[in-house]
């Protein structure tokens, strides 16, 4: 269980794109706070410059990283919804 974001959003110039800072703020603030809130064992890998950013845990998640990993779905399909197929694609697996 996890997440994979690749690519920049592109919908403004290098420190004006909106949507890449709303997508980067949820993923950089649910990293954080699995690391602070859970005990749960997971592997992070980011590289910035091909705005690339994954998050796995191997055993799944707690309750609490479970509600986590929700409140993450829940703010990027928010973005989603605002900004649509324009500079977003999302896509859902179970793995």
């Amino acid at each position: 269980m996890g997440f994979e974001l690749d690519g920049h959003a592109g919908s403004g110039e290098y420190g004006k794109d909106i949507v890449c800072a709303a997508i980067s703020m949820l993923t950089i603030n649910t990293v954080n706070s699995l690391e602070k809130f859970t005990d749960d064992a997971f592997t992070c890998n980011a590289d910035p410059e091909r705005g690339h950013i994954d998050l796995y845990a191997e055993d799944g998640f707690s309750p609490d990283g479970e509600l986590l990993m929700k409140s993450f779905e829940l703010g990027i399909t928010g973005v989603f919804k605002q900004y649509g197929n324009e500079f977003l694609d999302i896509k859902f697996e179970e793995v």
